[in-house]
């Protein structure tokens, strides 16, 4: 055999591997659905999907924020509306005692309730979710309220990163909540008036009962703010995923249609290598017999 026979005979069956490789791809494009099954076989559309990837994993991560946001946006709201009722209450009792019918041993016994009731309020404030300390602000480890109702906590609300330079204080620190809001110096001094026996005194404590009010209803409506702002978060998470789900699709999914096309010219090409290398040994053969 000639040396130029011996080298197209190797070229022709180095391109019959390729095409038995390209066949094999092909078929594997059929049977996954997908373009390529590692990078080396497509490095660009291979590195575009990992960051494809890479932002899904981003993206879920701020859903889960979003998820503990609203844990924590349910946790004071609930404990506002009990608050309210506390509130409420408290009110209920300094009517009740305001008037000539009061004595002092009435004021007595109903401030022995209202120190109570702010005990309760202490208790709302040191509410604990998911392991953590709700309204302590940037400190979540400790009680943020004393039990005699002082608040050690910061007033700064701790801030939770919605997406990227995106941040939000979901929750109010217990100084917003129940200090700056009057709620707690409004039931201590009902409870000195009544201890006091001081009509005036319970009259003045109402007033502050009602600013209390006022202000936890203000809390309130701010949270209902802060959590129609996570939903307009998933509106954009939610288009922002169908958009890199899209892109995924594009890079690394391939429709049935083309992928059977593919096989069939792959087939038709690695029939036309076969019969190229028949060919080529049916003519050394002769070459050789003359």
């Amino acid at each position: 055999m000639r040396i130029s026979d011996a080298q197209r005979f190797a070229t022709t069956l180095r391109q019959l591997s390729q095409q038995s490789a390209a066949l094999a791809r092909a078929g594997e494009q059929v049977s996954s659905g997908m373009r390529w099954s590692s990078i080396a076989e497509d490095p660009v559309a291979g590195r575009q999907t990992l960051d494809v990837d890479a932002a899904m994993r981003a993206l879920a991560q701020y859903r889960r924020t979003v998820g503990r946001a609203r844990e924590r946006i349910a946790g004071e709201e609930n404990t506002l509306q009990q608050v309210t009722d506390i509130l409420s209450r408290a009110k209920e009792l300094a009517t009740g005692q305001a008037g000539g019918t009061a004595n002092a041993a009435t004021r007595a016994a109903t401030a022995a309730e209202v120190a109570q009731l702010r005990q309760q309020v202490i208790s709302l404030g040191n509410l604990q979710v998911a392991g953590e300390f709700l309204f302590g602000g940037l400190e979540a480890s400790t009680a943020p309220f004393q039990p005699n109702g002082t608040y050690v906590g910061t007033p700064t609300a701790r801030l939770s990163a919605l997406a990227p330079g995106q941040t939000m204080a979901t929750v109010h620190s217990g100084q917003e909540l129940l200090v700056d809001s009057g709620v707690l110096d409004a039931l201590a001094a009902l409870e000195t008036a009544l201890l006091a026996n001081d009509p005036a005194g319970i009259q003045a404590s109402q007033s502050m009962l009602d600013g209390a009010l006022d202000e936890t209803q203000t809390l309130l409506a701010d949270l209902g703010a802060r959590d129609r702002g996570l939903d307009y978060s998933l509106q954009i998470f939610d288009a922002r995923e169908d958009a890199l789900m899209a892109r995924r699709r594009e890079l690394a999914e391939i429709p049935l249609e083309e992928a059977t096309l593919n096989l069939a010219a792959a087939q038709n090409a690695m029939q036309a290598a076969y019969l190229m290398t028949a060919r080529i040994q049916s003519l050394t053969l002769t070459e050789y017999l003359r």
